[in-house]
């Protein structure tokens, strides 16, 4: 699923990490060949994030949600991977949920 993710802070103020992936030679029990799988870390948990982010990375400048936003979409989603900041909220005592299923 590499570089098919979208990262927003939705209206709720939830950070989402989502991507869809097609696996044509895969289908589940009902036929579904298309799978979605992210995470998910609540509003109330941001700001615990956003001194994860600046510890990981001095150099760049996170006032925004917008900036936080795109260092993560381009850190972890771009480059790197997003279990990889998943293994960084674990290691922090983030919580996050993670979700997998048909889209």
């Amino acid at each position: 699923m590499k570089n098919n993710w979208s990262v927003q802070i939705n209206n709720e103020g939830n950070l989402v990490i989502a991507g869809r992936e097609n696996k044509n030679q895969i289908q589940n029990l009902f036929g579904a060949s298309t799978f979605e799988s992210g995470l998910c870390v609540y509003a109330h948990d941001l700001r615990p994030v956003r001194q994860l982010l600046d510890r990981l990375f001095p150099n760049a400048t996170i006032k925004t949600l917008e900036a936080m936003e795109n260092i993560i979409k381009e850190e972890f989603c771009d480059n790197r991977s997003v279990s990889i900041f998943k293994r960084y909220l674990e290691t922090e005592q983030i919580p996050y949920r993670a979700y997998n299923s048909v889209a």
